[in-house]
């Protein structure tokens, strides 16, 4: 995705319209970026995210200093599942609150959601393919040999291309190992049933639906556990329909565009300004 998406437009169209400034980040070789050099992206990095709210956060204190603007980080899909690792991962990160829709949080876990490596992953796995190899084939011919790049070719789903890219081209010691280090949750086992989701420190918001044809729920393992994780700055919203990056309205869903998500993440980001105003003036 990038910032043509529709979501992405429809939130944008609405928070400008309130008098709200919106930086879009597109990952980086994604949306007709260029990447210069040869590390390309892969999705367990979140360096880019830091760099991206460290510099949004320095202009926010340049500009308004004593106002103590809100940043709010907001993201979909793989772009979610970024975001929150980001967030888990920073301690002191730069946002002050992030929300997330149809991201997983323990991507180990999404190896056993079959219905979707079977249905869509094959077609997420040909357009990242597609993508990747037309605009990154000298980087990548550089990392991986020629049996790699065959195995790269016959990836059916987006689990198989992952494997068969990202593992070899960046190090990983495995298909878990990757994964173990792109969710916000892979260590939740290994770490007394918390990991680094416990070191979340601002408030995040997961939004999932039940029937995500593509995000597996029980990504989210034990909901209880994570809301109590840490401080308990990580809310999860489960709802029963909404699909993947949809909660279409009405019966004609055009009428309304992506509304639900949007006024979503508006609210809750609108709730925590509030409660911190409202500390602050009583401090």
């Amino acid at each position: 995705g990038d910032s043509n998406e529709g979501y992405v437009v429809d939130f944008v169209h609405r928070q400008v319209s309130q008098g709200n400034v919106v930086a879009v980040m597109v990952t980086r070789g994604l949306g007709e970026s260029t990447i210069v050099g040869e590390n390309i992206l892969h999705f367990a990095r979140t360096s880019d995210v830091s760099a991206a709210a460290r510099a949004l956060k320095k202009a926010i204190n340049q500009v308004s200093p004593s106002e103590g603007l809100l940043l709010a980080g907001v993201g979909y899909s793989m772009g979610a599942i970024t975001l929150a690792n980001y967030v888990a991962s920073n301690p002191n990160c730069d946002l002050d609150v992030a929300i997330a829709f149809s991201g997983a949080l323990d991507t180990t876990q999404q190896v056993n959601f079959q219905r979707s490596a079977y249905l869509w992953q094959p077609f997420i796995a040909k357009a990242m393919r597609d993508t990747l190899l037309s605009r990154y084939s000298r980087q990548i011919a550089r990392k991986l040999s020629e049996e790699q790049l065959k195995e790269v070719m016959k990836a059916k789903s987006l689990i198989d291309f992952d494997r068969a890219l990202f593992v070899p081209m960046f190090g990983f010691d495995s298909l878990d190992d990757y994964y173990f280090n792109m969710g916000a949750m892979g260590d939740f086992e290994l770490n007394g049933y918390e990991g680094r989701i416990a070191n979340v420190s601002v408030p995040l918001l997961c939004i999932q639906s039940l029937d995500d044809p593509i995000g597996y729920w029980k990504t989210f393992r034990d909901p209880i556990k994570v809301s109590k994780s840490g401080n308990g700055n990580t809310i999860l919203l489960f709802t029963q329909t909404g699909g993947h990056v949809g909660w279409p309205l009405g019966w004609n869903p055009s009428l309304h565009g992506w509304r639900w998500m949007s006024d979503a993440a508006s609210s809750f980001a609108e709730s925590v300004d509030k409660v911190r105003r409202v500390h602050a003036y009583s401090v």
